[in-house]
């Protein structure tokens, strides 16, 4: 309940303080200016994302952490970060005085036992001081630096930093390191909240005070999650963690060598633009590096518990492997043909579209007749006894009464939340604890199937006018179908995996009807009610 509760709070009051801060930014000097070369934005932005996230993530954690021992020096340490950050994000700091900052709050965390003792290859649980100090070190500053650098797209620094503490979260429980645990979901939740407004084309960035923190706190908490708990997890792990901005440092020093660069300082030469340089548009790009911090993130968890020197193999195969293709295409010029490829997509989706007219016209009421009937269904098997006279009174007086409110210019908010809510208590109720027999499950996988070609179709023919899929829906889209696959007992004892495949189905199906049509919409949502108030014996 501490998880769910911290991220709760941190998710929708992050959501909650971006409003605010977006009109606060100028009057607190925390804009972006986007005359500088490497601005890939036209207009001026708030760079105030980052204190919606920090402040969304603390309170809760403040209120549910004792503030002692190593924990003490972490906050502090992130505190250290956050008011560099924001002199940096107001003044622009030079990069002498960005050091001083991060190395202040490196020599801080370390002070209060955030060390990587145990390290890769030596077999020691306690490395020597004179070893262990200067590799954590410069690996804390290292992340900070790299993170910060991978912050130049929208969504990309706060996407993968997402993935990355969701993987530090399941290590952590894993290890059985509650507060590890309980800190990466809670800044899950505060970075969620602000991806809300950062997805492209963005409405905020977070800043330099947002990404570094984002990057020192991961760095810590991976030091942390591998040094402390029962898991002897390799020690090499933090590595992968954190191996997208490692190898954004290791691609982009040479590059700023060869061209007589200073190491320090902003430039267009990071790994997100060197993939915008072959041709893929801003969300293309995003994506691409979604996909490849999934499956390096996929690679850690599964080798875990292997040697060191397997883990270090992966690693470093996986760099050169990437690196070498992204070389490759530089050297042969080769060029991704965008534009000539989405003229083709049109022009075949028109073909489908005026062959299928009736559906393109019809489907948003189909997809709410399936919700529909999904909700009375389950609402039906779920009921004490079956009470099919219940279900049917409550069922006509919601639906009355929803589509009566229909007409409210309000009534598309409290039907999202009516829908999004009610989605998760039928998932839930239906997956656990019910053991659903041969022909329930059937029915479910034959209702999911039904549902994605019906939600994909439908996407594809209205050409995301009103439905957009953006780069965060790929993030939603990357955990759900990976956290079914995890090996992990909380998973399997709650049914985590199913209910959120579930969930998200019924919740895209759910947008998806609200943005098309009212009516229908009102009828989803008195089934939902109904199923919900007779599932938990209302009636």
């Amino acid at each position: 309940m501490e998880y769910l509760y911290s991220w709760t709070v941190a998710l929708f009051l992050t959501i909650a303080l971006i409003p605010l801060l977006i009109r606060l930014s100028v009057q607190l000097g925390l804009v972006d200016d986007p005359s500088a070369e490497r601005k890939v934005h036209s207009v001026l932005m708030p760079r105030t994302g980052g204190l919606g996230i920090i402040i969304g993530a603390a309170l809760p954690l403040l209120f549910l952490l004792p503030m002692e021992g190593y924990l003490l020096y972490l906050f502090v340490g992130c505190a250290i970060i956050v008011i560099f950050g924001l002199f940096d994000d107001r003044l622009e700091l030079s990069y002498k005085w960005k050091l001083f900052g991060q190395s202040l709050a490196a020599i801080v965390v370390m002070s209060g036992g955030i060390v990587a003792y145990k390290l890769p290859f030596l077999g020691l649980e306690n490395a020597p001081l004179w070893l262990s100090y200067p590799i954590t070190f410069f690996f804390l500053v290292g992340v900070v630096n790299g993170v910060n650098f991978s912050d130049g797209l929208d969504g990309l620094a706060a996407g993968t930093s997402v993935m990355a503490l969701l993987l530090i979260f399941l290590l952590a429980l894993h290890a059985e390191n509650t507060n590890v645990a309980l800190i990466s979901l809670t800044v899950v939740g505060g970075v969620l909240g602000f991806l809300r407004y950062n997805t492209f084309p963005a409405n905020i960035f977070m800043g330099d005070a947002g990404s570094q923190f984002l990057g020192f706190v991961i760095a810590c908490l991976a030091i942390l999650v591998t040094q402390k708990g029962i898991a002897p997890y390799s020690a090499f792990l933090p590595i992968l963690i954190l191996g997208i901005p490692i190898m954004d440092i290791l691609q982009v020093v040479p590059v700023r060598i060869k061209k007589n660069l200073p190491l320090p300082g902003p430039d267009k030469e990071h790994f997100h633009h060197q993939i915008a340089k072959l041709g893929f548009r801003h969300t293309d790009v995003v994506a691409l590096v979604y996909v490849l911090q999934a499956i390096l993130l996929s690679g850690a968890f599964l080798l875990r518990y292997h040697s060191d020197l397997a883990v270090a193999t992966f690693y470093v195969t996986y760099v050169v492997l990437i690196l070498g293709l992204l070389l490759l295409a530089n050297f042969t010029g080769w060029h991704f043909r965008g534009k000539d490829r989405e003229a083709q997509f049109e022009s075949r989706r028109a073909w489908v579209k005026r062959r299928l007219a009736w559906y393109a016209a019809n489907c948003p009421r189909l997809i709410a007749l399936l919700v529909s009937a999904f909700f009375v269904l389950s609402g039906w098997y779920l009921s004490p006894g079956g009470n099919s006279f219940s279900l049917a009174l409550v069922m006509c007086v919601s639906c009355a009464t929803c589509w009566l409110l229909a007409k409210s210019t309000v009534s598309r908010q409290i039907f999202r939340v009516v829908l999004y809510l009610a989605s998760v208590a039928i998932a839930y109720f239906l997956l656990f604890p019910a053991n659903l027999g041969l022909v329930e499950t059937s029915s479910l996988l034959a209702f999911a199937v039904l549902m994605v070609a019906f939600l994909t179709l439908g996407i594809y023919l209205t050409g995301q006018q009103d439905f957009r899929l953006t780069t965060q829906d790929l993030l939603i889209l990357l955990v759900v179908l990976l956290l079914p696959l995890l090996p992990i007992e909380v998973v399997d004892r709650y049914a985590l995996g199913r209910v959120v495949l579930l969930v998200a189905l019924l919740m895209y199906a759910s947008e998806f009807v609200l943005l098309r049509t009212t009516r229908m919409v009102a009828i989803c949502v008195g089934c939902a009610l109904a199923s919900v108030a007779v599932v938990l014996g209302l009636p």
